[in-house]
């Protein structure tokens, strides 16, 4: 089922086009789309969650300490992860429906 954000309209994004501009292609409508933008953080925290049980086991970071970047340590990892539960935590933020004050 799709959820819409409480705080907007409720609408459905369509692109159909004859030809697409991109790719060529013998068929007569080349595209169509159905977008829920805040449907992408269940993604987004799936990511997580497979990237802290490998974290949690150490599992391929050798490869990575081999490079002359990650010599060291690994923070720019933990930055990157912590930048994606932001971005997780912005989208459950968007379907709360005080996300936006009208006043």
């Amino acid at each position: 089922s799709v959820k819409f954000i409480p705080w907007g309209p409720a609408s459905i994004q369509v692109a159909l086009a004859r030809r697409s501009p991109y790719l060529p292609s013998e068929s007569k409508v080349s595209g169509f789309m159905l977008a829920n933008h805040t449907g992408v953080a269940d993604m987004f925290a799936k990511i997580l969650g497979q990237y802290d049980k490998i974290r949690r086991r150490n599992a391929f970071m050798d490869n990575y300490r081999r490079e002359p970047m990650f010599s060291d340590n690994l923070d720019e990892f933990d930055s990157a992860r912590e930048t994606v539960q932001c971005l997780v935590d912005e989208y459950g933020a968007c379907e709360r429906r005080d996300y936006v004050d009208y006043e």
